[in-house]
């Protein structure tokens, strides 16, 4: 599938990835959102005190599990992403 219809289904809850990648177990994954987060104490959130009100807002993003195992916040695709044919999607389980 294309990219749009790879974001479709990362939107819908599903997995989604390139048949291309080299790094097994890669995956990117859709996070809506939360509002009123309240940053835990010790984190860089909590340690800026980037709201004057304790709370901030996360806005929708795509995660990438790496190969490495560690995920990714806010992962962005290369332009060869957002043009390959070769996306798959893995539904939500």
């Amino acid at each position: 599938m294309n990219f749009g219809d790879a974001l479709e289904a990362a939107k819908s809850g599903a997995k989604i990835y390139r048949e291309g990648w080299n790094g097994k177990g890669q995956f990117v994954i859709a996070i809506p959102g939360t509002s009123n987060v309240l940053p835990r104490e010790g984190t860089p959130y909590a340690d800026l005190d980037i709201s004057p009100l304790g709370v901030v807002d996360i806005a929708p993003h795509l995660d990438l599990k790496n190969a490495q195992g560690n995920m990714q916040p806010g992962w962005v695709p290369s332009q060869g992403d957002l043009f390959a044919n070769d996306w798959l999607a893995e539904p939500a389980a």
